[in-house]
């Protein structure tokens, strides 16, 4: 087995990842020595270089090494596709690197009309989040969901929708298809909502910053026409107090004019 960071890998999906911990390129290699396969599970913090078992999450994926790089470096970069879930029973440190004994829970949800509206549902709110998602290419995405199996179909939602690791791991570790369907809906449900919030806040924001913007330019030109409105009025005030200086009026007539 080999333990992950900020990742996790689902069933059927294909993820690529780079390999540099010494005892995970050994795994990694005694795995490809042998039928290509290796069990991954997350770790709970990313920023433990080599952690214990009780750090690990004990639910992960079978996947099978569809190729895999050695770099100059020595890293290895892989590309993975997701098989089967499975559960930690037992973890052992052998040669360097750590194997495990995994639990494999084969569930199989038979199609009725409630899986069927369940499928209809998550499929029409994944399309939804889809097109609130601008990280997400809507035509590659609704493609990838035009399925008949529920399992499959909640696997793939699952991996490509914007949560935590948290949020991802909880997904993996429901193994029944049809109470995944259920909770994938929910789930959907919730961060439907939350993008509909974040569109509305920033429209919100966008129309403030354009009325802030066209005041700005509207004060900055009332400013302006008023300057000049006063150095045309001080123009005329100069040019008449001139004419008053230069007519030789006695003292009396011209504090008259000049009031």
């Amino acid at each position: 087995m080999m333990p992950i960071r900020d990742v996790v890998i689902f069933p059927f999906m294909m993820t690529p990842f780079v390999v540099g911990r010494e005892s995970s390129v050994h795994a990694l290699e005694e795995a490809l020595a042998a039928d290509k396969k290796i069990f991954l599970a997350t770790q709970h913090d990313a920023s433990v270089d080599e952690p214990k078992p009780n750090e690990i999450y004990q639910v992960g994926t079978i996947v099978n090494i569809v190729q895999s790089l050695k770099l100059p470096d020595g890293n290895i970069k892989v590309l993975v596709e997701g098989i089967e879930r499975g559960k930690i029973l037992q973890i052992t440190d052998t040669d360097g690197f750590m194997q495990a004994t995994v639990r494999v829970a084969r569930y199989t949800a038979e199609m009725n009309p409630q899986i069927e509206a369940g499928m209809q549902r998550v499929t029409s709110l994944f399309e939804q989040y889809v097109k609130l998602c601008q990280s997400l290419n809507y035509e590659t995405m609704i493609a990838a969901v035009r399925m008949e199996d529920p399992a499959k179909l909640t696997d793939t939602i699952a991996a490509n929708l914007q949560l935590s690791i948290e949020e991802k791991q909880e997904l993996l570790e429901i193994f029944d298809p049809a109470e995944r369907l259920s909770r994938v809906g929910d789930v959907l449900d919730i961060e439907i909502e939350k993008l509909n919030m974040d569109r509305t806040i920033q429209s919100r924001v966008k129309r403030q910053m354009e009325r802030a913007q066209k005041e700005y330019y509207l004060n900055e030109k009332i400013k302006a026409i008023q300057k000049e409105l006063g150095r045309g009025e001080k123009s005329e005030f100069d040019e008449l107090k001139k004419k008053i200086d230069t007519a030789g009026m006695p003292k009396e007539v011209r504090d008259k004019a000049m009031q």
